[in-house]
């Protein structure tokens, strides 16, 4: 019983009647503290969450949780969990039916592991974040988006509803660059990034290219609706104005804007959003074309 009592582990032994025969000093601190009886499993679990103490019971209601426990407590002969505390522990339980129908619990503190476990769950999170996202912009890259596009195009094909795309071209952008230094360029690209992500809706999608291109991806949009926020991103850049610590000078934008097709992969849909986008450059940049098929578009907005 002393070995028992400085193992650490926490351990327990009820009767047949789930009344409490053995608890060690760990258990009686995780679970008795301040507590007079009666010493039954269900008290004891009353007990807890009356006082804060024991078992975090995620739904807050003792009650169910004893309906749902009781059932079970004897099903098998022995099985294993983890449970976590209301003072933030975590615990591995073993919990073994011996030949008499008593119960024995065994558990052990895993805590430091469960904090490992997160911690590489956090980092796993972060490093996989990293690598869809561009540094810069904070938009997702190139790799991310084109992921994005696909899984739209297949939720459209799937549902029938519409879906639009469209690919952005900062105009002039080298110009910005060799006239005013890089560090104005990267401050139209961030600038473009956040006005873009506050027009936009949660369902939307914007992501960089690479340089100065961009990718929008427009679920559930008509061509009208589609053609409408951008002209809204474009009256935004058209603002000459301090902006997060820097001068963003007045800049715009060439935009090709078409709507998928059935049967449209990435290929086929990002082949007419380029042939759009060029020929709004073409036709004088700071306009918005549409593709509306092969070999076909319409200028939808401009100046």
């Amino acid at each position: 019983m002393e070995a028992l009592d400085e193992s650490g582990q926490a351990v327990s032994i009820y009767d047949q009647d789930d009344n409490l025969r053995y608890a060690n000093k760990t258990y009686q601190n995780m679970f008795l503290e301040g507590y007079e009886g009666p010493f039954t499993f269900t008290e004891i679990l009353r007990h807890g969450a009356r006082n804060g103490v024991g078992v975090r019971i995620d739904d807050g209601d003792v009650e169910a949780l004893i309906a749902r426990t009781l059932p079970r407590r004897r099903s098998v002969p022995r099985k294993s969990f983890e449970t976590d505390f209301l003072d933030g522990r975590w615990f591995w339980m073993d919990h073994t039916i011996l030949p008499n129908g008593w119960v024995l619990t065994v558990g052990a503190d895993i805590t430091a592991l469960k904090h490992n476990e997160k911690t590489l769950r956090q980092a796993h999170s972060a490093a996989v974040l990293a690598s869809q996202t561009d540094l810069l912009t904070g938009l997702p890259n190139r790799r991310h988006i084109m992921e994005l596009l696909d899984e739209a195009l297949v939720a459209s094909t799937a549902s029938g509803s519409s879906l639009c795309v469209t690919m952005i071209d900062i105009d002039r952008f080298k110009v910005i660059n060799d006239t005013h230094g890089h560090d104005a360029g990267d401050a139209v690209l961030r600038h473009f990034a956040s006005v873009s992500r506050e027009t936009l809706g949660k369902q939307e999608s914007i992501g960089r290219m690479g340089g100065e291109e961009f990718l929008l991806i427009l679920p559930d949009t008509s061509l009208i609706d589609a053609a409408r926020l951008i002209e809204q991103i474009r009256q935004q850049c058209a603002r000459g104005q301090p902006w997060n610590g820097e001068i963003v000078r007045s800049y715009s934008f060439s935009a090709g804007l078409v709507e998928a097709h059935p049967g449209d992969d990435r290929n086929t849909i990002l082949n007419r959003a380029d042939r759009a986008l060029y020929a709004a450059k073409r036709q004088g940049r700071n306009r918005t074309k549409l593709g509306l098929q092969a070999g076909k578009s319409a200028e939808s907005s401009g100046r």
